[in-house]
């Protein structure tokens, strides 16, 4: 199979009036035994769910704009327009058209998958029908923990995680009235869908997710949970797989978002031919060198230019306008066409150093991985962690390159946030508790207005 996105009249009309309301099946639904017949129909169901993925609300930008926004790198002192002061106040309302595309997009997905998964008796042969579910049960996963990570508070919030999560889809006819789920509920869905992925998915698959991909989202998942011993043991995993290669050149910082793409990726999301407005809502167009449309603080700035020899630093720039000011940004994508790396060795190496930290266990492997990422980023000209390191040392070392090397990636600065203080350590952004009710998105109008049993997330307003 290969990355397209056509797929028959009758289908188009079940996938894309089906997911306008999450929760209502509308009036005049085509059924699914008359617009899904064969297998054909089957796997363009589950190719469409990598359309709204890459789509600019989605994972082609909107999730990295929303996560930067909430976290410490923005400046929000220049004039954010429309629905971007709100989110970068952390006090967003229901009525929010940023907010709603990140909330129905993911949704999307799972729909698709789900009607996919309904279907696969139709599907002919044993490989195929096991792809095709890896797949959906990958696409299905992935897309409940995005949502989760935004529409909720964290896992650790609340003892036993029976704070709310979101409405868990695993089929596509459900119906008006379902109340959310709790966290730990959600959480069980998300491995239950990624570990089922893991047994079905080949090793290799082309442009789609593989076995690998599945066990690098579970060690991200897992270390969002602060189950070290789980993040571990699956990053571990891939990272001694032999497939994968960490990038020690000096050229990482263009490779990484490069085309082809890095060597260091585990699963990406890429541009088609003719596709090429793919991801601008991260390489903003309007100016390149300003990735998500996005400034950053002069902090920000100085914190990641601070040492010269540090090759990171060409990420960053310094812009002056014709008054003489100081414009500072990330120019990460400014790439005209690029594979975005969804998850990658550089961050399993760091979850797996941090993880061997937390647990005090394995830690010349952690001084090995963390010491791979700062020689390459320092030229060597930066002391290495010597043998002896302790585990506290080494959690320092790893949480201060996190910062530097996944600045504007998939809003991890904010989940790492909130993380963090779930497991009891003080996190906070500016004045700002990890556990503000601001730092959980308020769920759309278009879903409230149509469930009368949905209870509305607190809304925010927290002092940065």
């Amino acid at each position: 199979m290969k990355l397209r996105f056509l797929i028959p009249a009758a289908l188009l009309m079940l996938t894309a009036i089906a997911c306008k309301k999450i929760e209502v099946k509308p009036t005049g639904q085509v059924p699914p035994e008359l617009a899904i017949r064969n297998e054909a129909d089957v796997l363009a169901t589950l190719n469409a769910t990598y359309t709204p993925l890459r789509g600019g609300g989605f994972w082609g930008g909107r999730t990295q704009i929303v996560g930067e926004l909430m976290s410490d790198f923005v400046d929000g002192t220049p004039l954010l327009t429309g629905d971007y002061p709100s989110i970068f106040q952390l006090n967003t309302t229901a009525t929010n058209g940023t907010i709603r595309d990140l909330y129905v997009e993911p949704y999307y997905i799972i729909q698709r998958a789900n009607v996919a998964l309904e279907n696969l008796s139709l599907i002919n042969t044993d490989a195929t029908r096991k792809n095709a579910e890896g797949q959906a049960k990958f696409m299905r996963g992935f897309s409940t923990f995005e949502l989760v990570k935004l529409f909720a508070q964290p896992y650790g919030f609340s003892a036993g995680n029976t704070h709310n999560g979101i409405v868990i889809k695993t089929n596509s006819g459900q119906e008006l009235g379902r109340s959310r789920n709790t966290v730990q509920e959600t959480y069980a869905q998300i491995i239950a869908d990624l570990r089922a992925a893991d047994s079905l998915l080949p090793a290799t698959n082309g442009n789609y997710p593989t076995s690998w991909a599945a066990k690098a989202m579970l060690a991200r998942v897992y270390f969002q949970m602060n189950d070290f011993a789980n993040a571990y043991a699956y990053a571990n995993q891939v990272i001694n797989s032999g497939v994968f290669a960490f990038d020690n050149t000096a050229a990482f910082v263009n490779n990484r978002f490069g085309n082809p793409r890095t060597t260091e990726a585990v699963w990406w999301i890429i541009n088609e031919p003719g596709q090429s407005a793919a991801f601008d809502p991260l390489r903003n167009p309007a100016n390149p060198f300003q990735s998500l449309g996005l400034q950053i603080t002069r902090s920000a700035y100085l914190a990641g230019t601070a040492n010269t020899a540090d090759r990171r630093s060409a990420w960053y720039k310094d812009s002056l306008t014709a008054s003489g000011a100081h414009v500072y940004s990330i120019q990460k994508y400014n790439k005209p066409l690029f594979v975005l790396p969804v998850i990658h060795i550089t961050e399993l190496k760091l979850i797996r150093a941090e993880s061997a930290a937390e647990l005090n266990q394995n830690l010349a492997v952690a001084i090995a991985d963390i010491n791979d990422i700062t020689n390459r980023a320092y030229g060597g000209t930066l002391a290495p962690l010597p043998g002896t390191a302790t585990a506290a040392a080494i959690l320092a070392r790893v949480r201060a390159e996190r910062k530097l090397e996944m600045v504007f990636e998939s809003g991890d600065r904010l989940q790492q946030i909130k993380r963090i203080g779930a497991k009891g350590e003080p996190s906070l952004v500016g004045q700002a508790s990890w556990n503000c009710p601001g730092f959980v998105l308020q769920v759309p109008s278009t879903e409230i207005n149509v469930n009368i049993n949905f209870e509305q997330n607190p809304q925010g307003g927290c002092s940065r």
